[in-house]
């Protein structure tokens, strides 16, 4: 008898960035604790998000925040630099901040790294997302000062459920 030995090699597709950025469109509820600064007090953090497409390769979101800094509306464009194999943010919000990020992916992990100047004074910032689920995810904000970084900001991210 003749047995025939077939092997099947499954090889998983690597999402595309624009598959990847995907992630962040739709409707977003965001929970947790924010700081006016590294050494001020935490405080209850909520924002809605809403991102959507624009042309074929920009993510653009719409957030309205409530925090310790009050009501703050922001706006941010993401897209993926394929020379610099990196993704790219650009944002502004109602206090005057202007921050640019650029990010790259380890799995379900994102890093972004913003440089952003409010008031004159110039910060760098880190922000990690990372996803739990195909409808959740955990962030964490910190600035960078002296001796390392310091969390300003954490919490929970849940799709909004479509009524």
């Amino acid at each position: 008898m003749l047995w025939l030995l077939v092997s099947v090699v499954v090889v998983a597709q690597t999402p595309t960035p624009q598959q990847m950025m995907g992630y962040f469109a739709g409707d977003w509820n965001l929970t947790g604790t924010a700081k006016v600064s590294p050494n001020s007090p935490s405080a209850p953090y909520k924002s809605t998000q809403h991102g959507e497409w624009v042309g074929e390769g920009f993510l653009e979101i719409h957030s309205v925040s409530h925090g310790p800094l009050g009501d703050v509306h922001g706006v941010r464009m993401m897209e993926y630099n394929a020379a610099e194999k990196t993704f790219t943010m650009n944002m502004y919000n109602s206090l005057g901040e202007h921050q640019l990020g650029t990010c790259k992916t380890d799995g379900a992990t994102w890093v972004w790294n913003f440089a952003e100047k409010l008031n004159g004074v110039a910060a760098t910032r880190r922000e990690t997302m990372t996803l739990t689920s195909p409808n959740s995810y955990a962030f964490k904000s910190e600035v960078q000062k002296p001796g390392g970084w310091a969390t300003v900001m954490e919490g929970t991210a849940t799709r909004a459920v479509s009524q």
